[in-house]
C-alpha cells in the first residue's frame, strides 16, 4: 500500500488527472489528500500549512503534485515545501508545458504523465 498526498487546488483538473494516473499504476494507493466531498471546515490561516494538512502529509509515503506554474503561489506550494522540509519524496507530473519556477527551485523531478514513469519513480522512492 502506497500512501499518497496530492497538493492541489479545486479550480483545475490536476487532482483528477494525477489521481486517475495513480489508479492505473500497479500500486494499491491510499489517498491522504483533502477530498472535495469533505474539505477541512476550519483551515487555520495563522499557519503556512494547516496542522490538519501537515498530519495528512506526514501519513503519506510520497507526495505527487503537478508541474503547473499556478503552484508558484498559494497553499499548494506551501504544502509541497513542507513535504520537502520533512524529507518526503516529492515528484511533479507534467500536466502543463511550462513548469512552476518553485518546483524547479526546490529541485523536484518532473516526470511525464505516463503510468510507467510514475511506477518507476515510486518504486525508486518508496
Amino acid at each position: 500500500m502506497i500512501n499518497v498526498f496530492i497538493p492541489h487546488r479545486w479550480n483545475n483538473e490536476d487532482y483528477s488527472e494525477i489521481s486517475a494516473l495513480l489508479d492505473r499504476t500497479k500500486f494499491a494507493v491510499r489517498d491522504y489528500s483533502v477530498p472535495s466531498s469533505s474539505p477541512f471546515d476550519s483551515i487555520d490561516r495563522r499557519y503556512n500549512v494547516d496542522p490538519q494538512i501537515k498530519r495528512q502529509i506526514r501519513y503519506a509515503s510520497v507526495v505527487v503534485c503537478s508541474n503547473r506554474p499556478a503552484n508558484n503561489a498559494g497553499m499548494a506550494i506551501e504544502e509541497i515545501k513542507f513535504a520537502v522540509d520533512i524529507g518526503k519524496p516529492v515528484v511533479a507530473v507534467k500536466i502543463t508545458e511550462s513548469t512552476s519556477s518553485e518546483i524547479t527551485n526546490l529541485g523536484i523531478q518532473v516526470i511525464s504523465k505516463r503510468k510507467d514513469s510514475l511506477e518507476i519513480w515510486i518504486a525508486a522512492n518508496v
